[in-house]
């Protein structure tokens, strides 16, 4: 009777195993998803610049174009004229301030949004010049001593950590707007930044999620990264999202962001247990309109534009962490 039992005990742990790590979400759900998202993206990116009239922002263009051209590499159906008007916006705005750029006078929130800014045009083979190549000279002599940059602005999350900050300039000084010329000295402050991030303990999920991705970009030891990686999975809640903080809800935005680092420090497999419980509450938490809410916990001192988006007082927010979910949702059904 007991090798039975103990027959039985071992069928139920692998079935227990095999529910863990191939609990795959339905792939039309995921596409599906993605489907009502994009468009409302890419729309009120639209309305967003014709009513701001002299600005773009990191939550419509700036993750915006990250999120169009992963979708279209993907197979997913995107408006190429919106994307170009994205794009260009960004561009026009930077070529606006080349004086500033010239005289590497710190124009306002260049380390984060100028950042995000050459993710987007970089994802998008954005052709280089000499604008996008001062952004990416000053952005990376803004470096501190201790190998770190910060932003200028007081906007959490998406502009408000030293940890973002210094991630997305890893990033910047190694895309293609770096003048060869500059290349070592480019290195060798990744070099510092690589310390920097390993150094420093992230308290703040957004701090968490750009650590894993500062370390996955300047190439720390593989060792280091999946640490880092098991420490996010850990803030991980029960219904399967993130929050942004401990005292916060768990939200589209957090939650979205968690999986891309997750996914691009190539420690989590797309099958693994964590990253479909995250998937589940994607999928969800999605309004029927295509968006997600989050809350906005910043202080509005910037101008207020409407975009069209969701969520009134809360749209600027929820549009960067629909864009979040939607990247994610992306490569969560890439065909393997």
């Amino acid at each position: 009777m007991k090798k039975y039992f103990i027959a039985g005990g071992l069928l139920l742990s692998l079935l227990a195993f095999k529910n863990g790590t191939d609990n795959k979400n339905n792939v039309a759900d995921i596409d599906a998803a993605v489907n009502k998202s994009l468009p409302l993206l890419q729309n009120t990116s639209h309305i967003f610049l014709k009513n701001a009239v002299t600005c773009h922002s990191c939550h419509g263009q700036g993750l915006g174009g990250i999120t169009f051209s992963l979708a279209k590499e993907n197979g997913f159906a995107v408006d190429d004229a919106l994307t170009n008007e994205a794009l260009d916006s960004i561009s026009n705005n930077w070529r606006s301030r080349m004086q500033g750029l010239a005289e590497n006078d710190d124009p306002v929130a260049i380390i984060v949004t100028g950042g995000y800014d050459l993710w987007a045009l970089s994802a998008n083979n954005y052709k280089s010049n000499k604008v996008l190549e001062l952004m990416a000279q000053n952005i990376m002599r803004r470096q501190n001593e201790n190998g770190s940059w910060v932003s200028p602005n007081f906007r959490p999350p998406l502009e408000y950590y030293a940890f973002t900050a210094t991630a997305l300039s890893v990033k910047t000084i190694q895309s293609v707007y770096m003048s060869p010329v500059l290349h070592t000295e480019a290195a060798q402050r990744v070099e510092k930044a690589r310390t920097w991030l390993i150094n420093n303990t992230p308290v703040a999920n957004e701090e968490k999620a750009y650590q894993l991705l500062g370390l996955t970009w300047s190439h720390a030891d593989k060792k280091i990264i999946a640490t880092q990686e098991k420490k996010l999975i850990a803030a991980q809640h029960d219904d399967g999202g993130w929050s942004q903080l401990d005292s916060l809800p768990t939200d589209a935005y957090a939650t979205g962001q968690s999986l891309y680092a997750l996914y691009q420090s190539g420690q989590l497999a797309v099958n693994a247990l964590a990253f479909q419980k995250g998937i589940a509450f994607l999928l969800k938490s999605q309004f029927p309109d295509g968006s997600w809410h989050v809350k906005t916990r910043s202080y509005p001192f910037v101008p207020y534009v409407n975009s069209g988006f969701p969520h009134e007082k809360d749209q600027f927010i929820s549009s960067a962490g629909s864009n979040w979910a939607t990247m994610i949702l992306i490569l969560a059904a890439k065909k393997e």
